[in-house]
């Protein structure tokens, strides 16, 4: 992995002196301080990338959180970043026959009702054509992306809809690729996940009166371990070669989850909200010079 990069940079240089573009970024945060103040936070694949970044921003905001994963050292050192408001649960969320366990065992770690999932945990293997996908890294994704989130996110919201207080937050980490045609895995499960989204919003934030919500955020490429192999920007340099233009950072994604968790976004349910600045959308110009 590490030679790749050097090759792409060594080829950059080759190529030209400068990048093509430089794009730098600096992350907005809502101004608050205890916007989750109290709330009790399960986030999956949490020791890391949009998982860690979201759990450190929740618990800035006053909540417990819970972090999970299959690794128990990386989880102890997320958990080291995040402060004494973080616990973790080693878990896979493949593994759907003992869901209610975890959820039980999470809800010991934080003392009390889980009032809040966040399905981040998933799994891309980037076969970029059909012909490249496998049986088995096709079921891998599958149990990992639909199977675990789908079963994990049903099993909250039944809880939430036996409680005396029926209140909640489900949000679902999908991708823009959700939204755009796909014939390999990835994609394909995160475009399951959004109607699935979409359609458990229905079922019960009415028969709630909107106390127990569900969305969606859905990415663009975001600096992370699992998009490594095609996104660096250890030089600084944001940009990539696509509509939005750049790539995106995990704690810009934390800031829009804070909001899609808080009080303030109440109305907001049902919704898939993409953070890539509309790279899903197909303009009619697109494959022009729309500079």
């Amino acid at each position: 992995m590490e030679i790749k990069r050097l090759i792409r940079k060594a080829a950059k240089l080759v190529l030209s002196s400068s990048p093509e573009k430089h794009v730098s970024v600096t992350v907005a945060q809502v101004a608050a301080g205890s916007l989750l103040a109290g709330r009790r936070v399960v986030v999956t694949g949490g020791g890391r990338g949009i998982g860690l970044a979201m759990a450190k921003r929740f618990a800035s905001e006053g909540a417990f959180v819970c972090i999970s994963g299959r690794n128990k050292e990386s989880l102890k050192a997320a958990c080291a970043q995040i402060g004494t408001a973080a616990s973790y649960v080693v878990a896979d969320v493949r593994d759907v026959e003992h869901t209610a366990k975890f959820l039980d065992e999470c809800e010991r770690q934080l003392g009390g009702k889980v009032d809040t999932l966040v399905a981040n945990a998933g799994l891309s293997l980037h076969e970029g054509h059909f012909s490249n996908v496998t049986i088995d890294g096709f079921d891998a994704q599958f149990d990992t992306n639909v199977r675990g989130s789908y079963f994990l996110a049903k099993e909250f919201l039944e809880r939430c809809l036996r409680a005396t207080n029926s209140s909640g937050n489900l949000l679902v980490v999908t991708s823009e690729t959700g939204d755009q045609a796909y014939d390999t895995p990835y994609g394909m499960t995160k475009a399951a996940m959004n109607s699935f989204v979409r359609a458990a919003s229905r079922r019960v934030y009415r028969a709630t009166n909107g106390a127990l919500r569900v969305n969606a955020i859905a990415p663009g490429v975001t600096l992370s371990d699992m998009t490594a192999e095609y996104a660096d920007a250890s030089d600084g340099n944001m940009y990539r070669n696509c509509a939005s233009g750049r790539i995106f950072l995990p704690e810009e994604i934390a800031e829009v989850a804070l909001f899609l968790l808080s009080d303030a976004s109440k109305c907001i349910s049902g919704e898939v909200i993409h953070t890539n600045a509309g790279n899903h959308i197909k303009a009619f110009w697109d494959g022009a010079n729309d500079e």
